[in-house]
């Protein structure tokens, strides 16, 4: 594997932001590598899944370019007051990669997106988003903002991350619910991206996980090629991610389910 550190400018951001992009060791002269868009947790950034993981073994395993982003504390939405890192990882940084790198596929076809607990929220919602650029996700211990407790409606005049995220309203309605971007897609003659959604058995977040299955269940929602995946004796853990982070990969991205 071969790994680069990347800092680009960003206008849609307006500053500099760093991720890894990890290729296999040999490449053909004009091979064009299928790419994993992976994102981190809450309290991570592009650095976690290369130092808590396995995924350095993946692109030589599976000769799969993956490239880690950083989208800080920001949920990876269009922030209602702040920056706009749906429109950065969906739209500008693909181009800007695949120009610095014309190996990378631009086919929809050779491009999967994914991450872990709010990564996977983010994986959801990007994928939703931009159905058009990315056939299959992989949303890891992936709960919807607008179920949580935390996300719910917000009080008083106090500017907190939530509503710097997603403004003061509920937000079940709005571009920032899984649920409701699925339930739009599900309408559409949009191309429908590939699903896998796992979740630890002991995981303190199971419950929203859930009502993300309840709504890829509807029957509105067959549309999707959706799989729901619970793994017994693991949580939110690094253990659990790594697992099946690379199921996601082996079925989704680079055979089985493709």
């Amino acid at each position: 594997m071969i790994s680069f550190k990347i800092n680009v400018f960003s206008n849609v951001l307006n500053m500099n932001n760093d991720l890894w992009l990890l290729i296999p060791d040999s490449l053909k002269n004009e091979e064009k590598l299928k790419t994993l868009w992976l994102y981190h947790g809450g309290s991570g950034d592009e650095n976690e899944w290369l130092f808590e993981s396995t995924i350095a073994n993946i692109p030589d395993d599976y000769n799969l370019a993956i490239i880690l982003v950083n989208a800080e504390d920001s949920c990876f939405v269009d922030m209602a007051y702040g920056r706009k890192f749906t429109t950065y990882l969906g739209e500008e940084l693909p181009e800007i990669m695949r120009k610095m790198f014309p190996h990378l596929s631009g086919q929809r076809s050779d491009n999967f997106i994914g991450g872990l607990s709010n990564g996977g929220y983010g994986a959801f919602v990007i994928g939703l988003t931009y159905p058009e650029k990315f056939a299959a996700i992989g949303a890891l211990s992936a709960g919807d903002k607008a179920d949580a407790s935390s996300y719910k409606k917000a009080t008083g005049n106090e500017i907190t991350p939530r509503i710097r995220m997603f403004g003061a309203e509920d937000i079940k309605d709005t571009r920032y619910s899984i649920r409701h971007l699925a339930r739009q897609l599900s309408k559409s003659d949009a191309p429908k991206p590939r699903i896998f959604h796992s979740c630890g058995a002991l995981d303190p977040w199971l419950d929203l996980n859930l009502l993300v299955k309840e709504t890829f269940e509807e029957p509105d929602s067959k549309v999707f090629d959706y799989t729901y995946d619970q793994m017994n004796y693991l949580g939110h853990e690094w253990g659990f991610w790594d697992i099946k982070i690379r199921r996601f990969v082996k079925e989704y991205c680079c055979g089985g389910k493709q």
